[in-house]
C-alpha cells in the first residue's frame, strides 16, 4: 500500500517538513510581520554647535530612559541633519530639519512640528528702519544653502528688494552678531531660537533694532514655509521693555523627522519624548501647542497620523517600549505558530492510524460478506463456491502483503486467524 510506504517515511515526508515549515514561519514573523524594534537609534543633529545639536541631546536623553543606545552624528552643513537623513549610506533616521526645506520629492517624514524658530531681522545703528529701505545694505544671511538666507531671500522680495539689490556677507553666529554691532553689516537674518547665543547678545544692545514684517498675511500666502509670529511688547525682556511694541515676526516651523523604514515602535518612542520635551509653554508657545500633527510643511508619516488619533497597541499602554513588541511577538506569532506546529505534529500519526484501521476494517467487512455467502451460495449454487475460494485467495494475498507497523501487529494476526477460519468453513462446504 501506498499509505504504508508513507508511514515508513513519514519522518522525511512528514514531520521534517512541518518543522522547516515551522521555522520559515517564524523567521519571516520576526523579520517581516513583528519585526522588533532597533536596540540602537541614529540622531542626525547637523552642526555640533548648531540648535539641533542641543535638541537631539534632549532626545537622546529620553530614550535612552527607554533603554535605547542613542548616537549623534553631525555635519559641517547648515541643513546637515536633513542632508544626512536623505543620504542613504548614513545610518542616521532620525532627524530635524525646518519646513522651508520641504518639496513633495523629499523621502523623508515627518512625526510632528516639534516647534518654531524666528527668523530675527536686526537692524544695525545706522541700519534701514524696514526692510524696504534695505537697498545696497550689507546682509548677513547665513550660506546660501541655509534657511536663514532662503527666507532673507522671500523676506526681501516681499519687501520689494532683489538679491541683487543687497551686498550679502557670509557672517553667521555670534560672528555676525559682533559684526553688526561693530557696524560692519547692516542687516542680519537669523533662524533661530530665543536661546541662541546670537539673539541674546543682540536683542540687549540699546543700538541694534529688532525689525518686525509688514503685511505678513500677503507674505504667507507667497511663501506657506513662512508662518507669522506675534513677539508681544516686553516679551524678551519685560523691565528693559524689549521689544519696545509689539512685533509681527515670520518663523519657520522645526519638524521632527524620520525615514519612512524606522521601526513604527521607534516612532512612537520618538513622539512619547517629543511630548515630553516641547509640551511645555514659553514665551514663544502656549503649552501644548507643539508637538503639533497639523499644518506640517513635510508629509506626515501613518504612525504619526495614527498616534494623532489615539491609535496605538495596547500593549505598549502597559509595557515598556522593547518589552512590549517582544510580547507582541510571543503572543501573537510564536505561540499560535508552535501551537498549530504541535498539533499538526500529534495529528499525524493519528492520521496513519485511522488510515491503516480504516484499510484493515476494509478486509474485516470483505471477509464477514464473504462467510454471509458462504451458506447461501452452498445451498443454491455449490459450483460457485469456488469463486468464493478465489476471492479468500486474494484478500489473503493482500493481507499477507500488508507491512504494518508494530502496533497494528495483534490485529494483523486476528485477521488472518479469521481469514484461516473462513478458508477451513470454505473447504468442509465444497467436501460436502
Amino acid at each position: 500500500m501506498k499509505l504504508l510506504l508513507l508511514y515508513r517515511r513519514r519522518w522525511w515526508l512528514f514531520y521534517l517538513p512541518l518543522v522547516l515549515c515551522t521555522a520559515a514561519a517564524l523567521w519571516w514573523s520576526a523579520t517581516h510581520w513583528l519585526v522588533l524594534p532597533p536596540g540602537k537609534a541614529v540622531i542626525a543633529a547637523g552642526s555640533p554647535q548648531g540648535s539641533y545639536s542641543r535638541l537631539a541631546q534632549r532626545y537622546a536623553e529620553q530614550l535612552e530612559r527607554t533603554g535605547l543606545n542613542v548616537e549623534i552624528v553631525y555635519s559641517d552643513k547648515q541643513n546637515g541633519s536633513l542632508e544626512q537623513l536623505m543620504d542613504a549610506r548614513n545610518a542616521a533616521g532620525i532627524g530635524f530639519a525646518h519646513g522651508i526645506y520641504a518639496n513633495a520629492r523629499s523621502p523623508v517624514q515627518a512625526l510632528a512640528v516639534v516647534g518654531q524658530e524666528p527668523v530675527w531681522v536686526f537692524s544695525g545703528a545706522d541700519g534701514p528702519a524696514s526692510l524696504a529701505q534695505a537697498k545696497g545694505a550689507r546682509v548677513a544671511a547665513g550660506a546660501a544653502s541655509s534657511s536663514s538666507f532662503m527666507a532673507a531671500k522671500v523676506m526681501l522680495e516681499h519687501a520689494g528688494l532683489r538679491p541683487a539689490d543687497v551686498h550679502f556677507d557670509p557672517a553667521v553666529g555670534v560672528a555676525a552678531a559682533e559684526a553688526l554691532a561693530d557696524g560692519k553689516i547692516d542687516v542680519l537674518f537669523l533662524a533661530a531660537g530665543e536661546d541662541s547665543q546670537a539673539v541674546q547678545l543682540l536683542t540687549r544692545q540699546g543700538n541694534i533694532q529688532l525689525l518686525g514684517t509688514e503685511h505678513a498675511g500677503a507674505l504667507v500666502a507667497q511663501e506657506p514655509h513662512l508662518q507669522p509670529l506675534l513677539l508681544p511688547q516686553g516679551a524678551i525682556e519685560l523691565r528693559g521693555d524689549i521689544p519696545p511694541r509689539d512685533l509681527t515676526l515670520m518663523s519657520l516651523q522645526t519638524h521632527l523627522l524620520v525615514r519612512p523604514e524606522v521601526h513604527p515602535a521607534l516612532q512612537r518612542a520618538l513622539l512619547d519624548a517629543a511630548i515630553a520635551i516641547h509640551e511645555g509653554p514659553n514665551f514663544l508657545q502656549r503649552h501644548g501647542q507643539f508637538p503639533s500633527f497639523r499644518g506640517s510643511d513635510f508629509s506626515l508619516s501613518p504612525v504619526a497620523r495614527a498616534y494623532s488619533l489615539g491609535a496605538r497597541p495596547w500593549l505598549e499602554t502597559l509595557l515598556p517600549y522593547g518589552t512590549a513588541q517582544q510580547v507582541e511577538l510571543l503572543m501573537f506569532a510564536i505561540i499560535p505558530t508552535l501551537a498549530i506546529a504541535l498539533i499538526l505534529l500529534a495529528w499525524i500519526p493519528r492520521l496513519f492510524d485511522w488510515r491503516i484501521s480504516a484499510a484493515l476494517n476494509h478486509f474485516y467487512g470483505d471477509v464477514k460478506f464473504l462467510e454471509s455467502d458462504m451458506d447461501k451460495i452452498a445451498t443454491e449454487n455449490p459450483m460457485a463456491l469456488r469463486r468464493l475460494l478465489e476471492r479468500l485467495d486474494n484478500i489473503e494475498r493482500q493481507v499477507v502483503a500488508l507491512d504494518l507497523p508494530d502496533e497494528f501487529s495483534d490485529r494483523w494476526y486476528t485477521l488472518r486467524e479469521h481469514l484461516a477460519a473462513a478458508r477451513e468453513r470454505l473447504l468442509k462446504l465444497r467436501s460436502r
